[in-house]
């Protein structure tokens, strides 16, 4: 069964310049019609969705081009399996290291949610000469997202 490139990219959440992007790097192949036209398939959506979900993880096209270039530049299976081997090993070293990232600013944001119910029923301006002369405001210093939040120091 065909399928529409905007279709395939409205079930996958994403835009069709992001699946183009995809077959311009060689990372997808559909076939052409007689008359030149792209024609995907029900693998060639999986593929598509393989890739973002890889993609919004954070693997740079570098990485999945690497990937899907292995087997077809190897010159047996033994070859390709320890070299996709390696590179999955590589990407989930990857993976782990942005999990611990995402968990620790996850504890940050817990923490700064905390401090700012903290300050609900304020009826001062949240300005920080203000807020800098609250009791609460004290603790928001070792806060990394509070830094975005708050306002920044006058300067002279």
């Amino acid at each position: 069964m065909s399928r529409k490139i905007g279709a395939i990219a409205e079930r996958l959440g994403t835009k069709v310049r992001t699946l183009r992007l995809y077959e311009e790097q060689g990372l997808v192949h559909p076939r052409r019609t007689p008359g030149g036209a792209r024609v995907y398939d029900e693998e060639d959506e999986r593929r598509f969705a393989a890739l973002l979900a890889l993609a919004r993880l954070g693997c740079s096209l570098e990485t999945l081009a690497d990937l899907a270039g292995i087997r077809p530049a190897s010159r047996t299976g033994d070859e390709a399996s320890h070299r996709v081997g390696e590179k999955l090993s590589a990407m989930d070293v990857e993976l782990e290291e942005r999990a611990r990232g995402i968990e620790r600013q996850r504890a940050d944001i817990r923490r700064a949610q905390t401090f700012v119910q903290a300050c609900h029923g304020c009826r001062k301006r949240p300005v920080r000469a203000v807020c800098d002369a609250c009791e609460i405001s004290r603790g928001f210093g070792d806060i990394g997202v509070l830094r975005v939040v708050w306002d920044e120091p006058a300067r002279d």
